[in-house]
């Protein structure tokens, strides 16, 4: 059930069966079936099927979602405690980062983590910024490191830095571009609209490394961190207007937490306020 909850945040937060099922890595169909299963536990409707695109919860939809993060949170919370009970020395913390950001800064990150609490193991998973905003939502890490501008009522979002975006590669007519949901992905559709450009060719990949290896090979044109871009690839600067920030995610809660609060602190002393 906790999975079915879980699915049922995601389609709440993007009103959308399709999009839900592409942040969670499962199908439709499956979403569609976890959501039924939730319905006929409840003998309610949660969502009203306008069009095969639009939906619209309802009333008790809004109840569960309010509710849902509790269930969740005294979930982890039980979860944790039990694994304390297992090995009282050791502690885990999760964290969701964002490709770029997992190149770039999270290794300068990873040294003091490791030097500051030596009795902590982590986890880390690497995904886009929309899934690790999800995967903050449910409980499923700590912590999120994110380049994209995403926020949520339940979500403290601190800003710890700028990066400033370039063009890289080579002119062929071709653009290279991340999935929806990714922060790539995000500012190179902003710039497609702001410099009214259409690629004549435009491939999408769930992967910043294959961009970078694409490019290298003289494949086409991406946006890029300034401090990702492979050496020796001409860029052209972009300028302020494309200077991000890098933003810090973590559930309300979590932020109130003395244990959660110092790896918080730590985070925001290490990176720089100018990337």
């Amino acid at each position: 059930m906790f999975k079915f909850l879980e699915t049922f945040m995601t389609v709440y937060k993007t009103r959308s069966f399709s999009l839900a099922a592409q942040q969670l890595f499962i199908t439709q169909p499956t979403v569609s079936n976890q959501i039924k299963q939730i319905e006929m536990q409840l003998h309610t409707t949660l969502f009203e099927r306008k069009s095969r695109r639009e939906i619209t919860p309802t009333p008790a939809a809004d109840l569960l979602y309010q509710q849902s993060g509790k269930i969740l949170n005294n979930w982890q919370a039980v979860h944790d405690q039990i694994g304390h009970l297992e090995n009282d020395n050791v502690r885990y913390v999760h964290f969701g980062i964002s490709q770029t950001i997992s190149r770039i800064l999270f290794s300068k990150t990873a040294s003091r983590l490791l030097t500051d609490f030596p009795d902590v193991n982590f986890d880390i998973t690497v995904s886009n910024s929309e899934n690790v905003l999800n995967q903050v939502e449910t409980y499923k890490v700590d912590i999120g490191i994110i380049e994209k501008p995403l926020v949520t009522e339940t979500i403290r979002r601190l800003s710890i830095g700028k990066d400033q975006l370039v063009k890289a590669g080579k002119d062929t007519g071709t653009w290279i571009t991340r999935e929806a949901g990714s922060g790539i992905g995000y500012y190179t559709e902003q710039y497609f609209r702001e410099a009214d450009i259409q690629p004549q060719k435009l491939i999408r990949v769930n992967n910043s490394g294959l961009i970078r290896r694409m490019i290298s090979q003289g494949v086409g044109q991406a946006l890029l961190s300034s401090q990702d871009v492979p050496q020796g690839i001409p860029i052209e600067s972009l300028g302020n207007h494309f200077k991000r920030d890098f933003y810090l995610l973590v559930k309300e809660e979590r932020a109130k937490d003395p244990f959660i609060n110092q790896f918080l602190e730590l985070i925001k002393s290490v990176l720089p306020t100018n990337i």
